[in-house]
């Protein structure tokens, strides 16, 4: 029985490596496409969404720490407009490359009036083939890009507050679509202090090991659809119809993600998956 069932995990380890060769193909198209539904149609996918390390109440993230914004959990909605879910093309890999990133989404947050921030990590929640992150020989061996920003209009950067790049985690969250992993890029650490007012943050996966064959796999940050009410587990205020992507790879200088204009050509793209760990 006991040889059974190790061979059995052999083979469903073996399926999961040729599945995601597979979709490595899938999405390393020429041209590269910036938005998971541009490569659609989708068929015969496996979608999930479970929860794993949940936080307690007052957390998120991936390590669970004190939350002080998040824009709630991806949901593949199977009963809303199957146009709706989607991820943005958020990596600095050998595949979508530039400086400081390939392609980075920028998030809206609120500080409401009267608080003071004392940010201490950011995350972001990606889909990807692999979820791998820069390792040794790379220096930190796992590493995220991350900014925060004040100011942001359509095609023009604001003033960048605090920026760097950061050892990293990645952590499956468990979710899962369009044959894609959803994984947590976590940065902590940090020690930025916000007061009331409207910011942006960006966390951007990096994988730059051009001996590392993983390097070649795609982020997307995953959206969230406000149908209904709030998406799950949301925290804090994320202003809809706020966010902006800035691509070198893609040419795109602060373009807006939302609407038949935006960066995801109206398939959804009016709020994202991510983050801000600290206290006020």
């Amino acid at each position: 029985m006991t040889k059974k069932t190790v061979c059995s995990l052999a083979l469903v380890a073996v399926l999961v490596l040729c599945v995601q060769s597979a979709l490595a193909q899938n999405y390393l198209s020429t041209p590269a496409k910036q938005s998971i539904q541009q490569y659609g149609p989708f068929t015969n996918t496996k979608s999930g969404s479970v929860t794993r390390n949940a936080g307690k109440k007052g957390q998120c993230g991936n390590p669970a720490g004190a939350c002080l914004f998040y824009g709630g959990d991806f949901l593949d909605n199977p009963v809303g407009p199957p146009s709706l879910p989607n991820g943005l093309s958020n990596e600095d890999t050998t595949f979508i490359f530039g400086v400081p990133y390939g392609g980075a989404v920028y998030t809206p947050f609120i500080v409401p009036a009267g608080q003071t921030w004392a940010v201490t990590g950011l995350f972001s929640n990606d889909q990807s083939q692999y979820g791998v992150l820069d390792q040794a020989p790379n220096v930190p061996t796992a590493a995220a890009y991350w900014e925060i920003q004040q100011g942001i209009l359509p095609g023009f950067a604001g003033t960048i507050l605090a920026s760097g790049t950061a050892a990293a985690t990645g952590t499956p969250t468990g979710r899962s679509a369009f044959g894609l992993f959803e994984y947590t890029v976590q940065v902590t650490g940090l020690s930025v202090n916000l007061s009331s007012g409207t910011y942006w943050l960006a966390v951007v996966p990096i994988c730059s090991n051009t001996g590392n064959p993983y390097c070649e796999g795609r982020f997307f940050l995953s959206d969230v659809e406000y149908i209904n009410g709030p998406p799950k587990n949301a925290v804090g205020t994320e202003p809809l119809d706020l966010s902006y992507f800035n691509s070198p790879f893609f040419f795109y200088n602060y373009g807006p993600t939302w609407g038949p204009l935006g960066a995801v050509f109206g398939d959804g793209g009016d709020a994202f998956s991510a983050g801000v760990l600290g206290t006020k």
